[in-house]
């Protein structure tokens, strides 16, 4: 097993910054000779038009609108569109652009939350200045480490995606105004995967036992297993302005969601994919404590004992008690906008003007579910995803992707999708 890059550390490697800082000194050489104005509050550049067809000369077609917002979206939402377009071009099966983009994006994370003193201090200052750049709430950065973690095991290194998902866990744990507790299933699973793929059984084990405390119904990967099978589902989580002024962030499960269940169908077997992770729940609870909303950059955390969602196995309870928990929260706000308006207008005044719009900037093309399997002894190629609801009916959705990855090793990835994360429109909320 590979074992080339053992002295690799949890963060993003010196190699992977030294490349993406390279790629952003030329991005912003680029935007040197282009002005800047001043949008929502926010200043973007004026990029001249032969800047811009330079920059976008080597991009996909299909892709070169999310780049070109790369540069006139300016520095505020370049994490983002990095993110978004990294993502759209992995699928696309444009991988060394794919690694690119999530390396600049990773670079940006990591200015502001790396694990050490200079993080810590420049973490400091962000907040002081209002976090006017995206640099993403804790599902989002756990996120972008997830999948460039799949790209490193795509290309068999499974040194760098095991610290990759590691990073992902340390950016689940980072809240906005404490440490909480990781939950993210999927990258604890992850992690088990690879450690188990470089014959590391104790730390293998290790991932797995943190693993069943979350997803205890979850079967561990048979040792003969060499083929890993991650199926994406839904659409992103949302984020919306509530409250007095708008200053309070909440999040919203995505729209129109039919697909819940994969059905794996292979020769004459068929079986369920596991539905690992639900990124809703992720968006919605720090540690597994549901939040109410996020205000002035702290989360407050719902003051009941309800339980959002636990183990996957069902992805309809995750589903279905997210929607008990908002349905109960928007009685409980009806209830709370009446108190306020009993106490007369001028607090409510008072508090527009103190309060910022909540940052309501999310990264639109992740998916609201994921699906795992493991498999051995197959290419992949005759394997046969089905999307359906809960109760078993079709859904009928194009599936993105599935090609097999093979790596040095023989082992293989397999990845795919029920929603294209290509953006042809990316309607940006501004602050």
């Amino acid at each position: 097993m590979n074992s080339r890059s053992r002295h690799r550390t949890m963060s993003f490697t010196a190699r992977e910054k030294g490349k993406a800082r390279l790629s952003l000194l030329l991005l912003f050489i680029l935007l040197f000779t282009a002005g800047c104005a001043t949008t929502g509050g926010r200043t973007v550049p004026e990029v001249p038009p032969e800047v811009l067809e330079q920059y976008l000369s080597d991009k996909p077609a299909p892709l070169r609108g999310m780049y070109a917002k790369v540069l006139t979206e300016g520095k505020g939402n370049q994490v983002l569109n990095y993110l978004q377009a990294g993502l759209a071009a992995m699928e696309i099966g444009d991988y060394a652009l794919a690694e690119s983009s999530f390396d600049q994006a990773l670079l940006h994370i990591e200015s502001v939350y790396a694990n050490n003193e200079e993080a810590a201090r420049a973490r400091s200052l962000w907040h002081e200045e209002g976090a006017k750049d995206f640099k993403g709430e804790p599902y989002e950065r756990a996120m972008a480490y997830y999948y460039r973690g799949l790209l490193y095991i795509r290309q068999g290194d499974y040194e760098n995606a095991r610290a990759c998902f590691k990073s992902g866990i340390l950016q689940d744990a980072f809240a906005e105004e404490e440490q909480s507790q990781c939950d993210f299933a999927l990258l604890l699973f992850l992690e088990g995967w690879t450690s188990q793929r470089l014959g590391d059984s104790h730390l293998a084990e290790s991932a797995y036992a943190e693993l069943e405390k979350f997803r205890p119904d979850f079967v561990r990967p048979a040792p003969d297993h060499d083929t890993l099978v991650l199926i994406e589902t839904g659409t992103a989580p949302r984020k919306i302005a509530d409250g007095v002024g708008h200053a309070e962030l909440k999040y919203r499960r995505g729209k129109q969601i039919r697909e819940e269940r994969v059905i794996l169908k292979r020769g004459g077997e068929t079986f369920s994919a596991y539905p690992m992770e639900d990124i809703f729940y992720q968006a919605r609870t720090r540690g597994g404590r549901p939040i109410d909303k996020i205000l002035e950059g702290k989360a407050v955390f719902l003051q009941r004992g309800l339980d959002i969602g636990t183990a996957l196995t069902d992805t309809a309870t995750g589903v279905i008690l997210g929607s008990t928990v908002l349905t109960s929260h928007s009685n409980s706000m009806a209830n709370v906008g009446a108190a306020i308006g009993a106490a007369g207008g001028v607090v409510t005044i008072i508090a527009i003007n103190a309060k910022p719009h909540a940052d309501t900037r999310y990264w639109k093309n992740l998916p609201d579910i994921i699906h795992v399997a493991t498999l051995s002894g197959t290419g992949g190629e005759e394997l046969e995803p089905v999307f359906t609801t809960m109760d078993g009916t079709q859904v009928d959705l194009p599936l993105i992707g599935l090609t097999p990855q093979s790596d040095v090793e023989g082992s293989r990835l397999i990845w795919a999708r029920s929603r294209s994360g290509i953006i042809n429109e990316i309607a940006i909320t501004r602050r």
